[in-house]
């Protein structure tokens, strides 16, 4: 590692356990030195690269110290779990990917309070002794319209704009000033007041043009882009790839006591030696634009030489060590089309690798409704405005299924809202894809967005959107693999963390994403109401998601226990207190009661939950992960496979098939 592409700070509670502190790793450390803390460990991990090219720093011995002593800690950690016979689950280690338009102070805030609540308040995640955290920060540049920003800006222009503006600018203001003072020069003839006419109306137009690149520019969205996708996914796939190569290299200082050969050391640390080792679990908890940077990041950590790959069966392995786990994305700034079975979908692969995806929307994120996919107006390779929409505003039907095998749009229904259709059609004797084909629901027909025109019902699935309607039974799609929430009309009580560390919670419940309408869309006046209440500070559409009671907390133990540890938690709150859970508790659970226990907190909160086929079956039902999944994909690979002119499948071994 010839340069530091990031520095690597520890992150611990105080004595009073409320305030954390992120300390800097000074060099390499001894093993002996990492000390193991009641809570379980989390970094700070920062991407040196500087918002401006120019502002680069040069790479110092001290500072690449200080990378690799981090690394190693991290990896010390990891093995450490490993290594421990008391510690029966694997090694999990949980990445959180912040958005777009975020400083530094604000992230390593954001940071400390998921390591507050999993270290010390959430006692089902503190438990746990087999996890790493690491908040990771690329080089987002905060929006401001200070002058001195602005000015910044404008001289950051090439010198032609900035002599068009400048040029045009004068000439605005003197034709106008002239014509205000002296009114119009009619002695000049009508060809000449013609021509000034046409100068003063290129002019102002060339203006316009430029202040509008000027303004671009300002709100940084493209330029954070260019940082998320060339900074932030390189940086975050070296720490991952470095992270791997840490591991082995523990593996080597345990081996060198039974082998003396260097090359076979080597060799019996990337391959496991006697007993292989469980792979660690790599997880991610992204927000906004830390969703692209995840996928990207997944996309090229992925093998594609992978045989497993070639026949469209994707491996979550990840290198000689790690195995991708959970997803999770809140709001995530990445288009629609990415859970969509499409040929045009670049995401497909990466996103099907995940044992476990999450997605957390809400219909009023303005971020995403109206900011980003006007900004992506310019970008995105689409020919119809709804394409250009993004994931993070989607939201569910407001419906209720009914026995016939429809839904009814008249009744409003929070919850699980395809519970009844998992209980009716999802039977152990059937395989997980035979069950999918026999269930009249389809994801895609229930996920929406709003319509521009205000035709028909207001809305547009995602089905009509991608034209998708589908003779027959609904094939599984990349959407099954995920479990999403809908928050558009999530009520709780709001949660403050103030700076000492102690939490308060509002008086009352209040909408934390939008005003709560339960409105089976939202209108015109209804987004003017939330950029109002935005612009006030009333409420966060785009972050709400983490200042809710039950959000927060939900979110939180997705990433960090998954679907099934998150569910025995809750169950467990429901017969014993949070100050006396046993392990015996949480353990012998009954999971059909528990996942009723789920649907109910969802229902009194306002959250809309569509529960992916995927983990009832293995969550609920205890169906093994790889043979469901394994069904699944066999459903979404005949979909894929099937030819338009006959119904026959061709022989996958044979056909040149990409991931």
């Amino acid at each position: 590692m010839e340069i530091a592409p990031f520095k690597i700070k520890k992150l611990r509670l105080d004595s009073a356990r409320l305030r954390v502190k992120a300390r800097t790793i000074l060099g390499q450390q001894n093993s002996t030195d990492a000390t193991v803390d009641d809570a379980f460990p989390g970094y700070f991990v920062v991407s040196t690269a500087p918002p401006n090219i120019e502002d680069a720093e040069p790479t110092t011995a001290k500072s690449l110290a200080q990378a690799r002593g981090g690394l190693e800690a991290i990896a010390r950690d990891l093995h450490r779990i490993q290594s421990d016979p008391t510690i029966l689950e694997p090694a999990e280690l949980v990445i959180a990917v912040h958005g777009y338009n975020t400083r530094e102070k604000n992230v390593q805030a954001w940071y400390s309070d998921i390591y507050r609540h999993i270290a010390q308040n959430d006692p089902h995640i503190r438990q746990r002794r087999n996890l790493v955290f690491v908040g990771y920060r690329w080089s987002s540049e905060r929006l401001s319209a200070r002058p001195r920003n602005l000015w910044k800006n404008l001289r950051a222009l090439p010198n032609v704009p900035q002599w068009i503006l400048f040029c045009s600018s004068l000439f605005v203001s003197i034709y106008w000033l002239s014509t205000l003072l002296l009114g119009p020069v009619a002695n000049l003839g009508w060809l000449a007041n013609l021509f000034l006419q046409g100068c003063f109306s290129v002019a102002i137009a060339s203006t316009m043009v430029i202040l509008t690149l000027l303004i671009l520019r300002v709100t940084v969205y493209f330029r954070d882009v260019y940082r998320a996708i060339n900074f932030g996914v390189p940086d975050l796939t070296e720490l991952i790839r470095q992270i791997d190569r840490a591991v082995v290299n523990e593996r080597v200082k345990d081996l060198y006591e039974d082998y003396k050969s260097p090359e076979e050391v080597i060799d019996q640390a990337k391959n496991a030696h006697q007993k292989p080792p469980q792979k660690i679990q790599l997880s991610f908890l992204g927000h906004s634009m830390g969703g692209l940077v995840i996928t990207n990041v997944v996309r090229i950590l992925s093998d594609v030489f992978d045989t497993r790959s070639i026949d469209l069966k994707p491996s979550p392995e990840i290198g000689y060590t790690l195995s991708l786990g959970r997803l999770i994305l809140a709001s995530p700034d990445i288009p629609v089309l990415s859970i969509i079975s499409s040929r045009a979908n670049g995401l497909a692969s990466s996103l099907r690798r995940f044992n476990e995806a999450y997605l957390f929307s809400n219909e009023g994120d303005l971020a995403l409704r109206l900011a980003s996919t006007a900004a992506n107006y310019i970008s995105f390779p689409s020919g119809r405005q709804q394409h250009g929409h993004r994931l993070g505003s989607i939201a569910l039907v407001n419906s209720l299924y009914n026995h016939s095998g429809f839904f009814q749009l008249d009744v409003l229904q929070k919850g699980i809202v395809n519970l009844p259709a998992l209980q009716q059609h999802y039977s152990l004797s059937r395989t997980l894809g035979e069950s999918i084909t026999a269930d009249p629901n389809d994801i895609l027909k229930c996920l929406f967005i709003t319509h521009s025109s205000g035709k028909d019902e207001g809305y547009l699935s995602l089905d009509e959107l991608f034209k998708m309607e589908h003779k027959g039974h609904a094939p599984a799609t990349l959407a099954d693999l995920f479990t999403f929430f809908d928050c558009t009309d999530y009520k709780d009580f709001k949660v403050d963390v103030l700076r000492n560390g102690h939490r308060e919670l509002s008086k009352d419940p209040v909408g934390l994403l939008t005003r709560a309408k339960e409105k089976k869309h939202l209108a015109l006046w209804d987004y003017i109401e939330l950029v109002i209440d935005s612009c006030l500070g009333r409420r966060d559409v785009h972050g709400g998601y983490f200042q809710g009671k039950y959000a927060r907390e939900m979110i939180y133990r997705l990433a960090f226990l998954g679907f099934e540890g998150a569910l025995k938690a809750g169950n467990s709150e429901q017969t014993t207190t949070l100050t006396a859970v046993a392990d015996d508790i949480v353990d012998n659970v009954d999971m059909t009661a528990a996942l009723h226990t789920f649907n109910q907190h969802c229902s009194e909160t306002g959250i809309q939950v569509y529960l992916s086929p995927l983990r009832y079956r293995v969550d609920v039902q205890g169906e093994n992960i790889a043979t469901a999944k394994a069904s699944l994909i066999k459903v979404m690979r005949t979909q894929q496979l099937v030819q338009p002119a006959e119904d026959v499948i061709p022989d996958v071994q044979s056909t040149p098939l990409a991931s």
